[in-house]
């Protein structure tokens, strides 16, 4: 069983970010880098992209929160600095583990993470929490489902929560949120989110910022719904202009502005 939560919330956990205003480190991959930090001043926080080891010491103690994506495969040494610094700072850590279902070697580095600093919240597809709770493939590319994965969604996250201590959150054309206890539902949003690159990559970074200001389930959902209302303005708006994909993408950034 799940619930959903009154909208109310989205207004109260935007509110404590603008509030708070915090500065979120993300060590993101190539494709979506610029688009993640374009969302955290969207919604009126601060990104830094930092990702050379040398300076991760440095910048975690001007952050407030740390993203860690696992298709940043080159920067896996900043990643497990950052994460320690983060750790001993008592700053939240969001993970992605972003193409895990279908490659060994980010799952590994994605496990790893989580076993050395645990981390206040992880975000991935149905795909990849499965891989991360089986420890085993499950699918093929970044966003990939195997079949019949809309089931045992919400299970699988308040499972791999309970294992890792983290929220969990599936997300998919309904995202699924688990403190391991609880499970939340986040209806909403549009098909189009999975037609353009970097929309999970700009939800993780926002977690970010939203971990920050709360570490909760429920301030992860506001964050979850925030999104997927921001999906369907931007979808009505390409609808209206007769556009596509192009139009999507620079609709929801404007739709997520503050």
């Amino acid at each position: 069983m799940y619930t959903i939560p009154d909208d109310s919330l989205v207004i109260r956990y935007r509110e404590k970010v603008l509030s708070l205003h915090p500065v979120v480190q993300c060590i993101t991959n190539i494709v979506t880098v610029n688009d993640c930090a374009n969302a955290l001043l969207a919604i009126g926080a601060s990104p830094t992209m930092a990702h050379h080891p040398g300076e991760m010491e440095d910048f975690a103690a001007i952050t407030d929160a740390l993203v860690l994506n696992m298709g940043a495969t080159e920067s896996f040494e900043a990643m497990k600095i950052a994460g320690a610094a983060a750790s001993r700072l008592r700053h939240p850590v969001v993970v992605d583990p972003v193409g895990c279902a279908g490659s060994p070697f980010r799952r590994s580095m994605c496990l790893s993470v989580t076993e050395a600093f645990p981390p206040a919240l992880i975000r991935g597809n149905a795909a990849e929490i499965r891989a991360l709770l089986l420890d085993r493939n499950t699918g093929r590319g970044v966003d990939s489902s195997a079949p019949g994965s809309s089931s045992g969604v919400p299970e699988a996250c308040a499972s791999l929560a309970r294992k890792t201590g983290a929220i969990v959150i599936a997300t998919g054309a309904t995202d699924y949120i688990s403190d391991g206890t609880d499970i939340l539902a986040v209806p909403g949003g549009s098909p189009l989110m999975s037609r353009i690159t970097g929309a999970g990559c700009m939800l993780s970074s926002m977690l970010g910022a939203y971990m920050a200001a709360e570490t909760s389930a429920e301030s992860a959902w506001a964050c979850c719904r925030n999104m997927a209302l921001a999906a369907e303005r931007a979808a009505e708006k390409t609808a209206s202009l007769g556009g596509g994909t192009g139009t999507f993408h620079i609709s929801l950034m404007d739709a997520l502005t503050v």
